[in-house]
């Protein structure tokens, strides 16, 4: 039986040319091949970049309209921007992603024009468990929120959740289990975060005893601030065609 080769996870970041996880660990290293990678990463860390708010539904257009225009190019940028989104969740399966963004895409031809499936479709990422978690910074990646979750250190409503992709509703609370490990796991990871992205305003977060409200309504539109820009047209393209 042949096994196939490990891909290492911090090569997906070289390959994209892309920190979208910011993880600074990506900094230290000193081979060759991260030498250009990390002085972009470091010129995006600048005051005036690394605060700057990127809007989800900005309409970008290119600055010269004949470039990138080729189907080998369109496909590559698509790819791309699909394994930033993936990477961007905590490295989603592509079957994952299509399943539920094919979803929002067909509720879009049920109900009317008026129907946003783009942001239907960040709502539903961002109801995720291992998301909130991260979002709240009780954890530094969404990796080290799913453990939190696979390992039974988190209660959703007093139940013990050990799926990390279990969606809330509104008016859940998240609580970290009562347990020392549990409890040092979160406050070493508050310790080192630099808290930005700021919590979004749907999460109510009391970092006293560690609780998160989930507050998310189909009213208001309460998106978190991204400082990464998630082309979701384009994922939405190679979602559909591939």
């Amino acid at each position: 039986m042949i096994k196939k080769r490990y891909k290492p996870f911090y090569k997906q970041f070289l390959r994209l040319r892309r920190n979208v996880q910011n993880r600074p660990k990506l900094l230290k290293f000193r081979r060759q091949k991260w030498v250009r990678f990390q002085q972009y990463s470091k010129n995006q860390l600048k005051f005036f970049k690394r605060f700057k708010i990127k809007d989800q539904y900005q309409l970008s257009v290119a600055k010269f309209a004949s470039r990138g225009n080729s189907f080998q190019k369109k496909f590559r940028n698509n790819l791309y921007e699909r394994k930033t989104f993936s990477l961007f969740y905590g490295e989603l399966k592509k079957k994952y992603l299509k399943t539920h963004i094919l979803r929002f895409i067909k509720n879009k031809r049920v109900f009317n024009n008026s129907f946003d499936f783009r942001q239907q479709t960040l709502r539903f990422f961002e109801s995720r468990l291992d998301t909130v978690l991260h979002r709240a910074n009780f954890s530094l990646s969404i990796q080290s929120a799913s453990q939190l979750v696979l390992h039974g250190h988190v209660y959703v409503n007093g139940i013990r959740i050990k799926t990390k992709s279990f969606i809330l509703r509104p008016g859940d609370i998240i609580e970290i289990a009562s347990t020392v490990k549990a409890r040092n796991l979160v406050k070493n990871s508050l310790d080192r975060s630099n808290f930005w992205p700021i919590p979004p305003k749907y999460l109510v977060v009391n970092y006293k005893t560690l609780q998160i409200l989930f507050m998310y309504t189909e009213t208001t539109n309460l998106m978190p601030a991204f400082n990464h820009y998630l082309n979701i047209n384009s994922v939405i393209n190679n979602i559909k065609k591939y």
